[in-house]
């Protein structure tokens, strides 16, 4: 940023500062934010634009190429290689037979409009007359048959809605029926429940034996853990303790998606946290049986793996989608590294499985002692059979919902159906007076609506005949500026397509062209006309517009780097400087800008859950306040809400202190015990 001194105003703002500070009171309770350093920004509105930068020299290219757009034959070349030409100087002609076949066409039109204007002032034929009563005749038959077509769509529909309310009958008939005997089935219950009531210490010794089951797993999911943990860390490297195994593959792991990788190092650090935790937990278990505490470690158990599949997964998909490198990194390293977290990942999703079966096992074993009688086979039946009936009421009472449903939609449907035969009918109807009209006006006097109409007609056929002949002009190649002719491709009788690959090139001194190499991350966010600023090292404080004329997705391998080449012109009428091949040039594409937004340094933005936040000062205190963002650059990033312009933001953590003192400073040069940090910056002019 520039800054206007204005030394006017610095000395006035000096003096005020002075005699603000020449009787400063210290109050006996003062309260401080102190921090390492005073590094805090404002929220402010400035311009941001999202750009890529790149080096290039500048080339003057001598020829302008020409060609045909059409699929023709050439029937005529007025000119050769080296050849001087004169601006608007026919070059070549294609065959323009089609186009004079269009032209001929269009007079035709032309003329039957014309004869359509005359005919109005004549009195009919009588083939005229004969056609007009045969088209009122088919209109009759047609209204007739949309009558009889709505008559029988009525009583089909009828049928079909009393078949529909009689199956709705029947169906609640039965359901009450269901009802009658899931009521029976719940007394022979209760009755079975009382006869199995000494069966309840079986109960409680199956109850024992299952928590021990599950206490004995709690070290193999350990292990696993540990295993999977280790494997991964090699990868990713999130512990010191692998930190260099991944150092010669790792930039490979983010080359086309970072988001994985990152993915993957976030949910691997939080794993082994948990790992760590849940590792203490069990050295601190005393296998006492109690399901509290059960509970509470296949629940941390459970969040673990849940943990570990997420972090295997992204793994997973960093090595699915990591460049291949021979020497590092081989596709036969990442498939054999796919299978193993692949492995993982079903392993985790196992143990998920596993452990909320035992999570439930338990939740049933610590229910109501009734609970424990359901052991009995036949107590279990019975619940099995009552539940069946529930279930099946349940369908019964959906089924009875989707017939409801369904007989409203049909009712909607045949509605719309219905509507729209009365809608066909209504136009048959109008055909039917409209060939009646059509027959009354076979007799009378042209009106001047018609005549309008007839006059239209010709204009609009006028039209395009002209229209035929411009299209002439695509038919020759026409010179663009005075220069010569340096070679031409074309002989008479070629053929040529569309892509043909053959031109007519004129010299032209003037045309300046920078060809500059894209690498794949930037060429995604460049397009054709897309502006750009070229700064010239010979004129490096005067930048010239330019315009991108062509993008060529061939790829360019250079040292295992692909690259993607892209041409720019000047585009900037006010730029009269000399330019020269070969000078230097700094290219800056300008992908996306926007002006008088609201920016903040971005690293005052922390991430947390994929989700921004900043620290507001607020009364001398931080308060972590989420916002959302945009776009960023050059180390600004735009603010979309939650914050104000000039809203102080914090860079690093204060810590609130409260100090007692009791002074009273009347030195011009006092300092009061708080301490603030201004942000001095701010746009041109700001000073």
């Amino acid at each position: 940023m520039k800054f206007n001194f204005n030394l006017k105003y610095f000395i006035s703002g000096f003096i005020i500062v002075l005699l603000i500070n020449y009787n400063t009171f210290i109050p006996e309770k003062t309260t401080n934010l102190e921090t390492t350093s005073n590094s805090s920004v404002k929220v402010e509105l400035w311009d941001i634009k999202k750009t890529i930068e790149v080096s290039w020299d500048s080339q003057l290219v001598d020829e302008q190429s020409l060609k045909f757009n059409k699929s023709a034959t050439i029937t005529k070349v007025y000119f050769k290689s080296w050849d001087k030409i004169k601006k608007w100087e026919i070059i070549a002609e294609i065959d323009n037979s089609d186009a004079y076949d269009t032209i001929d066409e269009a007079k035709i039109n032309l003329e039957n409009a014309e004869i359509s204007l005359k005919q109005l002032y004549e009195d009919p034929d009588e083939t005229n007359v004969l056609q007009s009563k045969n088209s009122i005749t088919s209109a009759e038959n047609s209204l007739e048959t949309a009558k009889a077509e709505i008559e029988n769509l009525k009583v089909s529909q009828q049928n079909s809605l009393t078949q529909m309310l009689e199956n709705i009958e029947t169906s609640k008939k039965d359901l009450e029926s269901s009802k009658s005997s899931l009521e029976l089935s719940k007394k022979d219950l209760e009755i079975l429940i009382k006869d199995k009531w000494n069966s309840l210490n079986n109960t409680n010794s199956s109850k024992s034996t299952t928590i021990t089951s599950i206490e004995d797993n709690f070290r193999t999911y350990l292990v696993d853990v540990e295993k999977t943990i280790e494997e991964g860390d090699v990868i990713m490297w999130v512990t010191d303790k692998n930190r260099d195994l991944n150092n010669s593959f790792e930039i490979y792991l983010w080359a086309k998606n970072s988001t994985y990788k990152n993915s993957a190092s976030i949910n691997l650090s939080e794993a082994i946290w948990m790992y760590d935790n849940v590792s203490k937990e069990i050295a601190n278990y005393d296998n006492s049986g109690d399901k509290d505490k059960l509970l509470w470690l296949l629940n941390d158990f459970l969040s673990l793996y849940n943990k570990m599949y997420d972090a295997t997964d992204f793994i997973y998909k960093t090595l699915d989608n990591s460049v291949v490198s021979e020497w590092a990194l081989s596709q036969s390293i990442i498939d054999s590294l796919k299978n193993s977290f692949s492995s993982y990942r079903n392993s985790a999703l196992s143990k998920i499985s596993t452990i909320n079966s035992s999570i439930n096992t338990l939740n049933t074993l610590t229910d109501t002692d009734l609970l424990s009688e359901t052991n009995s086979n036949s107590i279990a039946s019975k619940k099995e059979s009552i539940k069946t009936s529930e279930l099946s009421i349940e369908k019964q009472l959906l089924s009875i919902k989707n017939a409801q449903s369904s007989y409203d939609e049909t009712v909607s449907s045949f509605k719309v159906n219905l509507d729209s035969k009365q809608k066909d009918l209504d136009l048959k109807d109008r055909n039917l007076e409209l060939a009646k009209l059509n027959y009354d006006k076979l007799f009378e006097w042209p009106t001047d609506e018609n005549v309008k109409k007839a006059n239209n007609s010709i204009k609009q056929a006028q039209l395009k005949l002209d229209s035929a002949y411009k299209n002439l002009e695509d038919y020759t190649l026409v010179a663009p500026f005075d220069w010569v002719i340096r070679k031409i491709d074309y002989m008479v009788w070629d053929n040529l397509t569309t892509d043909t690959d053959k031109y007519v090139y004129i010299e032209n001194p003037n045309l300046l062209e920078i060809t500059v190499l894209l690498d794949q991350i930037d060429i995604v966010w460049v397009k054709l006309w897309m502006n750009a600023t070229i700064t010239f090292d010979a004129y490096s404080t005067t930048p010239v517009n330019a315009i991108i004329s062509s993008i060529d997705t061939t790829p360019i391998s250079t040292s295992w780097v692909v690259s993607y080449e892209v041409k720019l012109v000047l585009d900037d009428e006010n730029f009269k400087e000399k330019i020269l091949s070969w000078f230097s040039a700094d290219v800056e594409i300008i992908t996306e800008s926007k002006q008088w937004i609201l920016l903040l340094k971005t690293s005052a933005i922390s991430e947390k859950d994929w989700k921004y936040f900043v620290n507001l000062i607020k009364d001398w205190k931080q308060v972590e306040t989420e916002i959302e963002i945009g776009i960023a650059s050059d180390g600004m990033t735009e603010i979309i809400s939650w914050l104000n312009e000039w809203d102080e933001i914090s860079l690093t953590t204060y810590v609130s202190t409260t100090t007692t003192e009791e002074k009273t400073s009347t030195s011009l040069f006092s300092t009061p015990t708080w301490n603030r940090s201004w942000n001095m910056s701010g746009p041109p002019g700001w000073f």
